[in-house]
């Protein structure tokens, strides 16, 4: 994934300022400006200067911790074998699911994931941590979601690689703040630009790398809690409301929750709109999901145990409303250890 080339006299210079203990380095810049090159440069320059360095790579993208659609966290040991930073798309030591492969849409997933990811490495005792980052910069939402990021993860320095002065936006109102140190740095003459075909072909590699050891589990409907979906978090529909709803939609409820003046059902066929809103107008409901199976299939998702922690990363292959499971492709024995389904908007 890293373009080889060798580091310049400005890397060399800005790497005695930033590679010390106690520092949150982020590095921020437009894409194909060679924000992972340097991320990987500066960690082999923490590990030969004897320090334990944290790579945070909230790039959900183009990861090279974990698969796309997530932000990894991976801890290198001081004085470490420099074949590790080849092989730096290793299993993560932490991971974050957001769900999709740009920031857009997934602002909130964005910044929690980065501000965790950064909290497990300081849990990890690391002594420095390097935070590499989308090339997501362009427009009001990409603006604020960067500044957002400059506000919880507080580093202490702000590296913006960038070409003119497409970065000021973001970086301008930080320009007052004695805690962070801004340094500006010119992108190696020898960068190169992928393109689509070879960034969509990377995440390819990635998600067949990562699910190649991964087996067909059994998921309990009961046995989990929903997030980022209307399922699994409310009292399912015993078979009399079933038929109930079934009769008054005119087609058959293969499954339904109830929440708090609320249902989320799953018929076979797209609900028409006019039937959606006189099922909500008759049961007084405030809130209405109505889905088809297909909302299930092929989703990437994220699996959690009881402490809040993912354990890896999952696909739906089926789901099964008689027996009340999902089948899931993951990691071997996390289903079972599964409390917490997030679901992502990414489609295997």
């Amino acid at each position: 994934m890293a373009d080889l080339y060798q580091p310049n006299r400005d890397w060399e210079h800005l790497a005695q300022k930033v590679i010390q203990p106690q520092q949150i380095i982020l590095v921020i810049g437009a894409t194909d400006v060679g924000k992972s090159t340097f991320c990987r440069f500066l960690i082999e320059r923490g590990v030969t200067s004897e320090l334990k360095v944290g790579f945070v790579d909230a790039d959900v993208g183009q990861s090279q911790i974990g698969p796309p659609t997530t932000i990894g966290l991976k801890v290198f040991a001081p004085n470490g074998p420099m074949e590790s930073l080849e092989k730096i798309d290793d299993e993560p030591d932490a991971l974050y699911f957001v769900g999709w492969t740009s920031p857009e849409r997934h602002l909130l997933q964005c910044v929690a994931g980065t501000r965790l990811m950064v909290d497990a490495a300081l849990r990890a005792g690391t002594d420095c941590i390097v935070v590499d980052t989308t090339g997501y910069i362009e427009g009001d939402t990409a603006v604020a979601l960067k500044q957002h990021k400059i506000e919880l993860v507080k580093p202490t320095h702000l590296i913006c690689l960038h070409r003119s002065r497409e970065l000021e936006a973001i970086v301008a109102p930080f320009g007052g703040d004695d805690t962070i140190q801004t340094h500006r740095l010119l992108p190696h003459r020898r960068v190169t630009s992928k393109s689509d075909e070879f960034r969509r072909k990377y995440r390819e590699s990635s998600f067949a790398s990562y699910f190649s050891d991964c087996v067909h589990e059994t998921l309990p409907f009961d046995q989990m809690r929903g997030q980022r979906t209307p399922f699994f978090n409310g009292r399912q529909a015993n078979p009399k409301e079933q038929e109930l709803l079934s009769n008054f939609v005119d087609d058959r409820v293969l499954y339904a929750e109830w929440g708090h003046r609320s249902l989320a059902l799953v018929t076979p066929d797209v609900l028409p709109s006019l039937i959606q809103a006189r099922l909500k107008n008759h049961l007084s409901l405030k809130n209405l999901v109505a889905k088809t199976p297909q909302y299930f299939e092929r989703c990437l998702v994220g699996l959690l145990n009881a402490s809040g922690t993912t354990i890896s990363l999952g696909v739906i292959d089926a789901v099964d409303f008689n027996t009340k499971q999902l089948k899931i492709r993951c990691k071997a024995g996390t289903a079972a250890q599964a409390r917490t389904i997030q679901f992502g908007r990414y489609r295997m």
